[in-house]
């Protein structure tokens, strides 16, 4: 543990019994597998084996268990299908290439997270693909509300989510606070802060993490996963990508009609009102599509 970690030595032990509570009472797990090894000689027994979301084909994530995210273990006989799979990163190699057109050749269906992405599976494997929202859009407002925990902080307030540095994070704070006057409350999921803030919450729960968004008068993050939440609970949302081709994040903006709330540098930022009925209407639209395909995939 660094200087910081043990500075916030607490708070780090308070965050990670909140994750580890939280996942065992949402959450049924098989054992735990260290190694791919141990996976293919002793996989789980089911009827299904399901990967998505969060680059779990970004080759170079935890490379010696790439295979599992590429569902290459278990029963044959068991169905495969991927699940809003994301990538970021689409610089294959021609053996990587390979590889994941014979394992995804044994899929039932082959959804992603992203347009481009479709694109780039489609145009080395020849099979169809279809592009649906992140799982975190199978739960709307309410459900996601239902879970959540009143945070310690009353509303409102300008709710900052970083998980990447970015020097465009304080500026646009800065000038959110300079327009709004609110102050700014700061998540953080490292022992030490990205930003100036009124408020830094380093144990922040899942519960409370959802109970800040609910609360929070706008957001802003450089978090996927922070704008996916911003939108689902109707918080006018300024999402600053590592960059600007900044597939995941682009994407999800685009699809939604929010293009103007991703921020570029010394841009000024958008004030006309969201249309949230148009949001969520398309949000539905895209959730009921994820419901059908997984009624197909397990039908």
């Amino acid at each position: 543990m660094n200087l910081c970690g043990k500075i916030r030595r607490n708070e780090v032990q308070t965050l990670r019994k909140s994750f580890s509570d939280f996942k065992k009472k949402n959450v049924d797990f098989t054992k735990p597998y260290t190694s791919m090894e141990e996976l293919k000689s002793n996989p789980p027994y089911v009827d299904a084996l399901i990967t998505g979301s969060d680059q779990v084909w970004n080759m170079t994530t935890t490379p010696s268990m790439i295979p599992s995210r590429f569902l290459d273990f278990g029963n044959p006989n068991a169905i495969r299908f991927s699940f809003a799979a994301s990538i970021e990163n689409m610089q294959y190699s021609e053996s990587q290439k390979k590889y994941a057109k014979e394992q995804l050749r044994k899929f039932k269906g082959v959804t992603l997270r992203e347009k481009s992405a479709c694109d780039f599976i489609e145009s080395f494997t020849g099979l169809h693909t279809e592009c649906i929202l992140d799982p975190v859009f199978l739960f709307d407002k309410s459900e996601w509300a239902a879970r959540a925990k009143k945070p310690r902080l009353e509303g409102p307030y300008i709710l900052c989510y970083q998980v990447l540095s970015n020097k465009l994070m304080q500026k646009v704070v800065n000038k959110v606070k300079k327009e709004t006057g609110l102050p700014v409350v700061s998540i953080c999921n490292l022992p030490f802060k990205w930003i100036k803030s009124d408020y830094s919450f380093f144990d922040v729960s899942p519960e409370e993490f959802l109970g800040l968004y609910n609360n929070a008068a706008c957001v802003v993050t450089t978090s996927f996963h922070g704008t996916a939440f911003g939108v689902l609970f109707n918080k006018k949302t300024y999402t600053i990508p590592r960059n600007i081709s900044s597939n995941r994040i682009c994407d999800l903006m685009n699809m939604l009609g929010l293009n103007d709330y991703v921020v570029k540098p010394n841009m000024d930022l958008p004030n006309s009102p969201i249309d949230w009925n148009r949001v969520n209407g398309v949000i539905e639209k895209e959730r009921n599509r994820q419901i059908q395909y997984l009624h197909h995939m397990l039908g």
